[in-house]
């Protein structure tokens, strides 16, 4: 493919003459050859393949205004040609191929950190849910209620004039026996933040035993220090607490 601009156009004869880039030699071509949708006019930038005729004179073949739609068909010189043909495509495959790769990459390493990130986000939240869902359909220890009783009937004081708050509160001064061992004096992660921030193991929980229903409930004792020199009573699942003046 040549380039170079309009010199000569005889618009009642449909011809004219191109002056060829880093060429001396002019251009011939005819109207049959031009592919272009706006008018001709001299001093136009144009884009045509060319070849000889039998008295060895040049002759466009095509004539366009875009150089990307027009197709190497001179025949001047094949072998030249050829080489530059097989560039092109060579140029363009590899263009195609990286703009693939990086695609491809750029997708993969999208959707591995959307993966990361769910994953983040699910252990999160099944923990939580897992503390505090779960657990709470968690059966008690195999502890009776008379047994917990006579074990804190002894050193329970009245704080708040709720018996199973303030039995809570002597189990957790004497270290137990508790309804429920495995999740009763577990860390509290405050992760709703209704309580000061303080350093991962500081707060405790507790099961303050609710007599109306048969699973942990909702209310819960979290302590905070080892050994534990503040109490706070919740009695909506963390939705809110109350500080409780425990000597």
């Amino acid at each position: 493919m040549q380039s170079g601009k309009i010199k000569h156009w005889n618009s009642d004869k449909g011809y004219g003459f191109i002056d060829v880039d880093n060429q001396s030699e002019d251009v011939f071509f005819h109207i049959k050859s031009v592919q272009m949708a706006q008018p001709i006019s001299e001093g136009q930038r144009v884009y045509f393949n060319s070849e000889r005729n039998d008295k060895n004179q040049l002759r466009a073949t095509e004539v366009t205004s875009d150089e990307l739609s027009i197709l190497e068909t001179s025949v001047e010189n094949p072998a030249h040609r050829s080489s530059v043909n097989h560039n092109q495509k060579n140029n363009r495959n590899h263009t195609r191929k990286n703009n693939r790769g990086s695609q491809n990459k750029k997708s993969s390493l999208s959707t591995l950190f959307s993966l990361i990130a769910i994953i983040a986000v699910a252990v999160y939240f099944f923990a939580d849910i897992k503390s505090s869902f779960f657990a709470d359909s968690t059966p008690p220890a195999t502890l009776t209620q008379n047994s917990i009783e006579t074990a804190s009937t002894a050193n329970a004081v009245a704080i708040t004039g709720d018996a199973q708050i303030d039995q809570t509160i002597a189990l957790i001064q004497q270290g137990g026996p508790f309804s429920y061992p495995n999740k009763d004096g577990t860390k509290f992660y405050n992760r709703e933040g209704k309580l000061p921030a303080e350093s991962q193991g500081y707060y405790r929980e507790y099961t303050v035993p609710t007599p109306t229903v048969s699973h942990r409930g909702a209310r819960r004792i979290v302590t905070g220090g080892h050994p534990p020199t503040i109490y706070y009573l919740t009695l909506d699942h963390y939705d809110s607490f109350q500080k409780l003046e425990v000597k």
